[in-house]
């Protein structure tokens, strides 16, 4: 919960700048490869989490690191949270952020849960489906978890779809056992 208390204002302030310096489609990819980097790198979640290194040193190595790769803008703001010490609410200042942008966008998105990947296809009809039921542009975010062993659970916004297998069996040994 305090994740996103941090995050919502730097996002905030990240998407008025890229909005006034009409970048917000170079800050929005730079965001999407940070994502990417982060759920993909341990090295780049231990170097935002370690508090054994200076702001500056963390300062110093977002120039280095990111110069030629990113917006100058995200540079800086990702000099800024290391100042600021709050670089390790980088990811939810991301997710913020997205989130910004797609309401900002009239989108909103979908995360979908299944026991096994969906197809292009299945994506594409559920993205239509949800669509036409939310009255906005879908996003899907899919993922697969096992434990679901079958059917989907999507998220969109605060409703929640939930037909998993998992779920159904719960709910029949719950009548099962009232008798």
């Amino acid at each position: 919960m305090r994740d996103i208390r941090v995050a919502k204002p730097y996002a905030r302030a990240l998407y008025e700048a890229a909005t006034e310096q009409r970048v917000l489609p170079s800050i929005a990819a730079d965001i999407v490869t940070l994502k990417a980097l982060s759920e993909q790198s341990e090295e780049f979640g231990e170097f935002i989490n370690t508090p054994l290194l200076s702001p500056q040193l963390k300062s110093n190595l977002f120039q280095q690191l990111f110069t030629g790769g990113l917006h100058p803008l995200t540079i800086n703001f990702l000099k800024l949270l290391a100042q600021k010490q709050r670089e390790r609410y980088i990811g939810a200042i991301m997710d913020v952020f997205s989130a910004i942008v797609d309401e900002a966008a009239g989108r909103i998105v979908a995360k979908v849960t299944t026991a096994v990947p969906i197809s292009q296809d299945q994506a594409q009809r559920l993205v239509q489906q949800l669509s036409t039921y939310s009255g906005k542009q879908v996003r899907l975010e899919a993922e697969t978890d096992e434990q679901i062993q079958g059917g989907f659970i999507v998220k969109l916004g605060d409703t929640v779809f939930d037909a998993s297998v998992a779920t159904q069996l719960q709910r029949l040994k719950r009548q099962l056992a009232k008798g």
